[in-house]
């Protein structure tokens, strides 16, 4: 009698299964980082949107208190301009600075807010900066 070579039905079934979880868990794995990916994607743009209205507010020669918004594609923005409270804290007359008293100039704070929905959820980004200005 010759010894038949050759697997098993089992173990053909076992390593189909095995083959099976292995695919499916790559699959999973890929779908995760395509989520990923887009999510950062947005954010990034989001972030562009709200980089290049702080630039322009920051270019403009005066600033006036204020808020405004509106839409870029599918994102939606806020930007508001207000003064601050300023003090100039360790500056007096004599300190070379030139800085006689704190109303010779104004801090105004900049927050540039977008807003964009993700899936189900709404996410948002919110940027802020400040420039200091004479006041005339």
């Amino acid at each position: 009698m010759r010894s038949e070579r050759g697997f098993t039905l089992i173990e053909v079934m076992v390593a189909t299964a095995v083959m099976a979880v292995g695919i499916a868990s790559a699959l999973e794995l890929f779908g995760g980082s395509m989520r990923l990916a887009s999510a950062s994607a947005n954010q990034t743009r989001a972030l562009v949107v709200a980089r290049s209205l702080l630039d322009e507010a920051l270019w403009r020669a005066e600033l006036e208190d204020g808020s405004r918004s509106g839409s870029v594609g599918r994102y939606d923005w806020n930007l508001e301009i207000y003064t601050t409270e300023r003090q100039f804290f360790g500056l007096d007359e004599g300190d070379g600075f030139g800085f006689e008293d704190d109303t010779d100039y104004m801090l105004w704070e900049i927050a540039a807010t977008v807003r964009w929905t993700e899936g189900s959820r709404d996410k948002s980004l919110r940027i802020t900066t400040a420039r200091l200005s004479e006041n005339f």
